[in-house]
């Protein structure tokens, strides 16, 4: 084509082209509002992104902020040897290093939540085109999730704020540019192990240490790649796929992990097939404050770390904190020892029970002296009536109003009854408690410490009661005699003795009555 042929036929389109225009000038309008409205569009996006960089929706997280992240870390209790107690928590969280996480659970967590994370920096576009897709064009409601783990971890980090109508564009965008902060910062392993530190589960359980403790009691190393699916699933909905709870929706979800890791070539679909058709195979062991071995033990140690706590500091000179700092309390307990201890003292309270219910042969304890009575008003739900306001004749009323109530059941634990508060009461007055304690007699060291039947709904601890032993004690006297070389034979007159320098208290039978 010559110069001046290829000059004419630009001319004619472009004559063709006026042309058009003059004899459809109405077409015109509707295009020109297209373009500007994309210019628009372009230019209020680019001022939304900016008004995010320069923190008109709060100040982003610099980098040195990004580098010093901190959370809170249960302090753990832990047995003589190193078998962990308990933990003293607001969030009840243990961290791990990436290296002790089982290489399934990552392989899970990758298929199923962000299968290229090991390839973008931050943000997966080619996830957000498929939700633009499949939510905008094809108008699916289940088109899967478009963030990345960094800003998913940015979002436990930097929880979401609300602002309006407008609250989830904002935050998305936040977390992005906090998600691309922080892969500048860490490497892909170091980001992992922070999400899987911060990461919630359900029941105030954060972090993978402690979930896998809790569902499956195993350490993060150990996780199958069934348990890690279990756990994996959770993270889309923690309360909906709590395999205690709802175990039909979390051996579901499991499925689909496992099937996800198959697709990506993590497990074999013969072993994924296998895998499927496996129970949940739970393991629950929940250590909270009422459960879990040696609760009173841990209730008692609480308070005196309280008082020690107070006298130290850290290097910085700040105080200490039990519930944040993740502190390490090794005792003297003996795992072993605690276990059949508190094993004991459930069956054989169990037996005496039994025994002493037929003992009173219909007759209530509580009917003495206004016992009952006494007990409710020195009850919690009294006091909280009485100090709202309530007048005796009401509370009483209320007293008597049967309601729904979780109640102590023996060696099972618990069971839902519909009883009044007034039953309840003297329900409780009919049973019996006990306190345990093993020491080590050369050297003074607590083996073993059982404060009741249960600390759940008995928080009194009878081990450090104040009443005097009985003929328990007669052992020890003459233990003691016989190590001080007093002969058997001595003789000793009945007669009854005051102790001034313990407020003129004497010994007395439970009658009252002094027999010796």
């Amino acid at each position: 084509m010559t110069k001046d042929r290829w000059i004419n036929r630009n001319r004619n389109w472009a004559v063709r082209r006026y042309n058009f225009w003059q004899d459809y000038p109405w077409i015109i309008y509707p295009i020109r509002f297209v373009q500007w409205a994309a210019v628009a569009a372009i230019l209020a996006a680019v001022g939304f992104v900016l008004s995010i960089a320069w923190g008109s929706f709060g100040k982003l997280p610099s980098e040195e902020d990004l580098s010093t992240v901190t959370h809170y870390v249960a302090s753990e209790i832990y047995a003589a040897d190193s078998t962990l107690l308990g933990r003293y928590y607001f969030e009840n969280r243990s961290n791990v290093q990436y290296k002790e996480i089982s290489p399934q659970f990552i392989n899970a967590l990758v298929a199923t939540e962000d299968v290229r994370y090991f390839e973008h920096h931050g943000v997966d576009l080619r996830a957000w085109a498929r939700v633009f897709f499949k939510s905008l064009v094809m108008g699916e409601r289940s088109s899967g999730g478009g963030s990345t783990l960094s800003q998913q971890l940015a979002k436990n980090l930097y929880p979401r704020v609300d602002y309006g109508r407008y609250a989830l564009l904002i935050n998305k965008a936040k977390e992005v540019f906090i998600a691309m902060r922080l892969e500048k910062l860490y490497n892909k392993e170091e980001l992992l192990e922070l999400y899987l530190n911060t990461v919630p589960f359900s029941e105030n359980t954060y972090g993978i240490k402690v979930a896998a403790q809790r569902f499956f009691n195993t350490s993060p190393a150990r996780l199958t790649a069934s348990q890690s699916a279990v756990l994996v699933g959770m993270l889309k909905a923690t309360a909906v796929y709590n395999p205690v709870t709802k175990p039909g929706n979390a051996l579901e979800r499991r499925n689909f992990v496992l099937a996800k890791m198959a697709r990506y070539g993590y497990l074999s679909k013969a072993l994924a097939d296998s895998l499927q058709k496996d129970p949940l195979s739970l393991n629950y062991t929940p250590i909270t404050h009422h459960k879990g071995p040696a609760a009173y033990f841990r209730e008692h140690l609480r308070l005196e770390l309280r008082e020690k706590l107070a006298e130290i500091r850290k290097p910085n000179g700040m105080a200490y904190n039990l519930y944040t700092d993740g502190l390490k309390i090794y005792t003297t307990i003996d795992y072993q020892i605690q276990a059949m201890a508190e094993e004991a003292v459930t069956a054989n309270m169990h037996d005496l029970q039994k025994v002493f219910d037929r003992h009173l042969n219909g007759q209530h304890p509580w009917e003495a002296e206004d016992a009952l009575t006494t007990a409710v008003r020195l009850s919690e739900r009294y006091k909280r009536l009485a100090n709202a306001g309530y007048s005796p004749k009401a509370i009483d009323s209320i007293f008597q109003l049967p309601v729904e109530m979780k109640v102590f059941k023996g060696p099972n634990g618990s069971e839902n009854r519909t009883m009044s508060p007034l039953d309840s009461i003297a329900y409780y007055m009919g049973l019996l408690n006990a306190g345990f304690l093993a020491l080590d007699p050369q050297n003074g060291e607590v083996k073993a410490w059982v404060g009741g039947i249960s600390h759940e709904f008995f928080q009194y601890d009878h081990v450090l009661s104040r009443r005097q032993p009985g003929s328990t004690f007669k052992p020890i006297v003459y233990a003691t005699a016989i190590q001080q070389g007093i002969p058997p034979c001595t003789y000793y007159p009945n007669q009854l003795r005051v102790y001034p320098q313990y407020e003129n208290w004497m010994p007395k039978n439970a009658t009252d009555e002094y027999g010796g």
